[in-house]
C-alpha cells in the first residue's frame, strides 16, 4: 500500500485516542516523547496520531522516533527500516535507528529482543532527555499479554496485564483494537509492514494470537473487548491494594515480616500482602498454595519451615517470618579482624567503627554504644559467636552464656554466626547493635570515652 496520506482520519478511532490521553495524563505539558516504530499497523498509527497533529494538545509538545533492527529476517528487515524511514521524513520526525541483532539460537528470541528494545529505548530517552516512551500496544496485545500471564502466574499483576501509563512508558493505543489500526492506515493510505516472525507457530504468544483468541471470540463474541476492560479494572484494584498495604507498615521488599502484623491483617489483605511479598522474590511464582501455608506458619509455635521452591524457603522463628534462598555455598566468615582506635573493622558484611569520644550522648543502641576506655586493656577484635562465650550483660550481676543471651533476644538461630562481638582478650565488650557488657560501664570515675558504632 503506498501513497500519500489523506486528511480525514477514523474519527471514532482519534477520539479515543485522544480521549485515553487526557484521561490518563499520559504526555504531561511540555514532555518529549520517544515513540517506538517497528513499521507495522500498531506503531505506524502511533507515529501519525503523536506526530501528525491529530491529539489537538494532549499529546507530546515534541516527538522522536526509534527503530530497533533486530536483523532476523533479512531483506524484510531492511525494507521495514526504510518504510520507517519514509515515514518519519514524511512527518518531519527524526529518526533514530539501533541495530541490535539476536541470534536465533539463543533461547526465547522474543523475548530477548523484547529486552533488547526496552534496552536501547532507555538508554536513547535518557540521552535525549525524553519524559515518555510511546508504545503502540492494543487491546489485543493487552488481552494476548493477560492470557498468557494467568498460564504462568498468579495474582492481580496478572490480571491487569500492562499499564497505560507507567512512566517512563505509555500505552495511547490500549483502547482499539488491531483491526481499528488496520482500518486506519488503509483509510490514509499509510503503506505498513507485516512481520512474519509474529506468525511463527513456535511462539507461545502466536499461539495465543492466532488461535485462543480467534476462538474465543467466535464463542463469545466482544470477549477481547470485555477481557481488556478487566485488565482496567485490576489495575485500579491493584492500587487499591497498594495503599492498604502500605498503611499495614510491612515493608513487603524486606524478607523479614513481623508475625504479629501479618495476624492483625484480615485474612484478605494478609493473603495477598504474603501473595505480593512472594512474588518480589528472583524465579519464584507464588500460587494459592504457597499463600495457604505461609499463611499456617503464622499459627505455628516456635521454629518451622515450608520450602516453596528448590530455591526458596521459608522460616518461621519467634516473632519474625523470612524467606531464604539456597546459596551455592555456605557463607563464611573471617576469624577475627583487629579493630584499632581509633580504625574500622570490616566483617560479615558489616563495618564496625571504634573511636574516641570527647562526651557521651544517649546512644541509639541498634547502631551504637559507649564503653569506659579503661575497659580497653588490650588489643580489640570483631568476630563471630564461638562455643563458650560469655557476657556480663550491663546492668547485671554474673555472666551468662551468650548462646542463651542470644535465644533470649530472639536472634534466629541461622542467622546467631554472624552476629558480630567486640572483644578485648576473653571479654565481649559489645554485642553489636543487641548488648553492651557491664566491664564497659561508664561511672563518675570514667576520664575517656570509647564509641563504638555499627554500618
Amino acid at each position: 500500500m503506498t501513497g500519500t496520506s489523506q486528511k480525514r482520519a477514523s474519527p471514532g478511532l482519534v477520539r479515543e485516542v485522544r480521549d485515553q490521553c487526557s484521561r490518563e495524563h499520559l504526555f504531561p505539558s511540555g514532555s518529549r516523547s520517544l515513540v517506538m516504530i517497528s513499521g507495522g499497523q500498531d506503531s505506524t498509527t502511533l507515529l501519525e496520531l503523536l506526530a501528525g497533529g491529530l491529539l489537538l494538545g494532549v499529546g507530546p509538545s515534541e516527538v522522536l522516533a526509534l527503530h530497533v533492527n533486530h536483523h532476523l529476517r533479512g531483506q524484510e528487515s531492511i525494507d521495514d527500516q526504510e518504510l520507517v524511514g519514509r515515514h518519519c521524513a514524511r512527518l518531519g520526525v527524526e529518526l533514530a535507528v539501533a541495530h541490535e541483532s539476536i541470534p536465533k539460537s539463543a533461547g526465547n528470541v522474543q523475548e530477548n529482543a523484547r529486552v533488547a528494545r526496552r534496552e536501547a529505548a532507555l538508554a536513547l530517552a535518557e540521552e535525549r532527555r525524553c519524559d515518555r516512551i510511546a508504545l503502540g500496544h492494543t487491546a489485543d496485545d493487552q488481552v494476548e499479554t493477560m492470557l498468557y500471564r494467568m498460564a504462568r502466574y498468579s495474582g492481580l499483576a496478572a490480571i491487569r496485564a500492562m499499564l497505560p501509563c507507567d512512566p517512563p512508558w505509555v500505552r495511547p493505543l490500549l483502547g482499539l483494537r488491531r483491526r481499528d489500526t488496520e482500518t486506519f492506515c488503509r483509510e490514509r493510505r499509510l503503506e505498513f509492514a507485516a512481520d512474519r516472525g509474529n506468525a511463527y507457530p513456535g511462539y507461545a504468544r502466536t499461539g495465543v494470537r492466532e488461535r485462543v483468541l480467534p476462538a474465543w471470540e467466535a464463542v463469545l463474541p466482544g470477549a477481547v473487548e470485555a477481557a481488556a476492560r478487566t485488565a482496567e479494572v485490576a489495575a485500579e484494584a491493584e492500587k487499591i491494594v497498594a495503599l492498604a498495604l502500605e498503611g499495614t507498615g510491612l515493608d513487603l521488599s524486606s524478607t523479614d515480616l513481623d508475625v504479629n502484623r501479618l495476624r492483625m491483617l484480615a485474612p484478605p489483605l494478609r493473603r495477598l500482602a504474603l501473595h505480593s511479598w512472594l512474588e518480589r522474590r528472583e524465579g519464584l511464582q507464588p500460587t494459592r498454595r504457597d499463600v495457604l501455608a505461609l499463611e499456617g506458619l503464622l499459627e505455628t509455635s516456635g521454629s518451622a519451615g515450608l520450602q516453596l521452591d528448590s530455591d526458596w524457603r521459608a522460616i518461621r522463628e519467634y516473632d519474625l517470618l523470612s524467606l531464604e534462598r539456597a546459596a551455592k555455598t555456605a557463607p563464611t566468615f573471617p576469624a577475627e579482624v583487629a579493630l584499632l582506635v581509633p580504625g574500622v573493622a570490616e566483617w560479615a558484611g558489616v563495618r564496625v567503627r571504634a573511636e574516641r569520644a570527647e562526651r557521651f550522648c544517649a546512644p541509639d543502641p541498634a547502631r551504637e554504644a559507649y564503653v569506659d576506655a579503661a575497659s580497653v586493656r588490650g588489643p580489640l577484635l570483631v568476630r563471630g559467636l564461638r562455643p563458650g562465650d560469655r557476657i556480663s550483660p550491663l546492668g547485671m550481676a554474673g555472666t551468662r552464656k551468650l548462646q542463651d543471651v542470644l535465644v533470649d533476644l530472639r536472634i534466629p538461630a541461622r542467622r546467631r554466626s554472624s552476629v558480630p562481638l567486640v572483644v578485648c582478650g576473653e571479654t565481649v565488650l559489645w554485642v553489636c547493635g543487641l548488648v553492651s557488657a557491664d566491664e564497659g560501664r561508664i561511672t563518675a570515675g570514667t576520664e575517656q570515652l570509647v564509641r563504638f558504632s555499627l554500618e
